[in-house]
């Protein structure tokens, strides 16, 4: 059987009633792209080298599991495109189509979540999954001491 897409792992956390499940629910079901999410989407200290806004993607319109990719895979493509990473020696326009390239070849609730992520909006789409939640999770993916504007919604 297939990965759970880690969009379906954040909605069945987010289905959850209590912080302590969420936080069993999310340790139990860790992986690289689950931490690298949601390090991504919560973690102030990593900020993203790509414009602003939703890129010009072409939805993939596979049926769920015949996607060519997953996060799985491509999120290990995510540190070309971090601030001060090896990404900052790809020209910007390489850089862009490499990101879009990893959007349509996603299932569309994970390219959604992708740039959820980048845009530091994932707060609010899964029902109490926030930067403490996430902490409380995994401590050691976001840097001690960091705070964003939008810090809870508990």
């Amino acid at each position: 059987m297939a990965e759970r897409l880690i969009t379906e792992v954040l909605a069945f956390a987010g289905g959850l009633k209590t912080k302590k499940e969420k936080i069993e629910y999310l340790q139990a079901n860790t992986s690289r792209p689950l931490r690298t999410i949601l390090k991504g989407a919560f973690d102030p200290t990593l900020q993203f080298n790509l414009p602003e806004g939703v890129p010009p993607y072409r939805k993939d319109d596979a049926p769920k599991g015949f996607e060519p990719s997953n996060l799985y895979i491509v999120s290990r493509k995510f540190k070309y495109f971090n601030k001060g990473g090896i990404g900052d020696q790809i020209e910007p326009a390489r850089r862009e189509k490499m990101f879009i390239d990893c959007l349509e070849s996603l299932h569309p609730d994970e390219a959604e979540l992708v740039i959820l992520m980048k845009e530091k909006k994932l707060a609010g789409k899964y029902k109490g999954i926030t930067k403490s939640l996430v902490v409380a999770a995994f401590p050691s993916i976001i840097e001690a001491g960091t705070s964003t504007q939008d810090e809870e919604k508990e």
